[in-house]
């Protein structure tokens, strides 16, 4: 082959490829529900399917607001609200939440009663969504509402639960974001979309056979991250007691509360799971944060996830405890490859 006619067919491929790079771009969409910022991405999209793409994303978030209509406890009128409100012992469950109440009842036995979607009353009495300024309650107060507070109250039936206490109520916020990001994922597949990300606040769901870059967020410098992971097709969910807390005589009470002693407090300052769903790692980050550091990292061992655990030194440093990570600090994982 002629000198010229090789430079014509390299300068030819080089614009193929470089119009193949063009063409390919991210989409995606940015809203607010469940009170936490929520951001869908899909990578690789042909500049031709990028309106076909967005009207996904659109519906994507209708998603979302139906699980918030459906299961924030917060707002006043949703399913569970009026679930909640219904004053009869025995009551109907809604079919929109028999399956995350059955789900939740089974993370509730596989995690020793740590993750409790009954501790709710206990969480209002603190006040970390429903006021302005949350204070630390009475000791006897606090001690009367956590008796209405665990699941061991409720008694299920296959579309019943007879509630032997009216003053008892469910919460689902630490499940209804991962779960409402499944449900999400599955309906992006559905649309034969195969490159995403579905980040609800703590909670990332990715789908890619690529691994994606994925900081967790550092517990006590703002905006900053403390570690990052390589993620595919995989999610993973971060509780720490930043978010929302309080200090009552140089304690840190946080918002996320043990359904065993009705006090945010743990040994832990910040925990990230991985797992194959992102409700599982959702609830499991919540149980394993309130279950201490101990307890915390014998749970992630015997049930063989991946995990970090984020805690204090004496001198106040954050040390981390990584269990089963180590194939996620590698960006190209997935393929098999050691960089």
């Amino acid at each position: 082959m002629k000198i010229g006619h090789v430079l014509k067919y390299a300068i030819l491929v080089a614009f193929l490829v470089s119009c193949s790079k063009k063409e390919k771009q991210k989409v995606s969409v940015s809203f607010i529900e469940f009170s936490t910022d929520i951001k869908i991405t899909v990578f690789d999209v042909p500049e031709s399917e990028t309106g076909n793409v967005t009207k996904i994303l659109n519906d994507a978030e209708d998603i979302f607001r139906y699980f918030n209509s459906e299961m924030n406890v917060y707002e006043p009128n949703s399913t569970i609200s009026r679930f909640n409100n219904n004053a009869m012992a025995k009551k109907q469950i809604p079919s929109s939440l028999r399956k995350i109440i059955g789900i939740s009842r089974n993370i509730h036995k596989y995690t020793d009663k740590y993750f409790d979607i009954a501790i709710q009353p206990v969480v209002e009495l603190w006040g970390f969504n429903t006021v302005s300024s949350p204070s630390k309650p009475d000791s006897s107060v606090l001690a009367e509402v956590l008796k209405t507070s665990n699941l061991d109250l409720y008694r299920f039936f296959a579309d019943s639960v007879l509630v032997t206490d009216n003053r008892c109520k469910i919460g689902l916020g630490g499940i209804a974001k991962g779960y409402a990001a499944d449900s999400t994922g599955e309906y992006l597949t559905s649309k034969g979309i195969k490159n995403f990300i579905v980040a609800v606040g703590g909670d990332i769901l990715v789908k890619s056979k690529i691994p994606k870059t994925v900081g967790i967020r550092h517990p006590r410098i703002k905006d900053a991250t403390i570690d990052t992971l390589y993620v595919a097709d995989a999610a993973i969910s971060t509780s720490g007691d930043y978010e929302k807390y309080i200090i009552d005589d140089g304690v840190r009470y946080c918002h996320i509360i043990s359904p065993v002693t009705g006090y945010g407090i743990s040994d832990i300052v910040s925990v990230s799971i991985i797992s194959e769903k992102s409700y599982l790692s959702d609830a499991f980050a919540t149980a394993v944060f309130v279950m201490g550091r101990e307890n915390g990292r014998y749970f992630i061992e015997k049930n063989k996830l991946s995990g970090i655990i984020y805690y204090l030194s004496d001198e106040g440093n954050i040390l981390s405890d990584r269990i089963n990570i180590d194939r996620y600090l590698k960006k190209d994982h997935a393929t098999g490859k050691d960089k």
